[in-house]
C-alpha cells in the first residue's frame, strides 16, 4: 500500500447521520452545557458499562481535575505535583481549591 498520498483530514468530524438530530433534541430540551439528557445517558452508560458506581461528566479537564482535589481534600498547604510543560489550568484547578 502507497502511505505517501494519504490525505487524513484535520479537525474534521466523524459523522454517523443523526447528529444534527441529536443537536436538535438537546437544543430544544434548553440544556446544552450539561445536565441534560444526553449528559445523563453518557453518565449511565459509564456506569453499567464499567460497573462505576458514579460516573460525572464535565465541561473540561480543568473542572475534573479540579473535582480530583475536592474529592481528595487537597487544600492550602499541600503539595500537588504536575507537569512543568502542561497549560497552566493544570496547575490552577489545585490552586483554586479550598479547604
Amino acid at each position: 500500500m502507497d502511505l505517501t498520498n494519504i490525505n487524513i483530514p484535520f479537525n474534521k468530524p466523524y459523522l454517523t447521520g443523526k447528529e444534527m438530530h441529536y443537536i436538535y433534541l438537546a437544543v430544544y430540551s434548553g440544556k446544552i452545557s450539561g445536565n441534560g439528557v444526553y449528559t445523563h445517558k453518557c453518565q449511565e452508560f459509564f456506569e453499567h458499562r464499567y460497573g462505576f458506581k458514579k460516573a460525572l461528566l464535565t465541561t473540561s479537564c480543568t473542572d475534573a481535575l479540579e473535582m480530583c482535589a475536592i474529592l481528595a481534600g487537597i487544600g492550602p498547604g499541600d503539595e500537588v505535583i504536575v507537569p512543568s510543560y502542561t497549560f497552566v489550568s493544570t496547575a490552577l484547578a489545585f490552586g483554586r481549591v479550598q479547604k
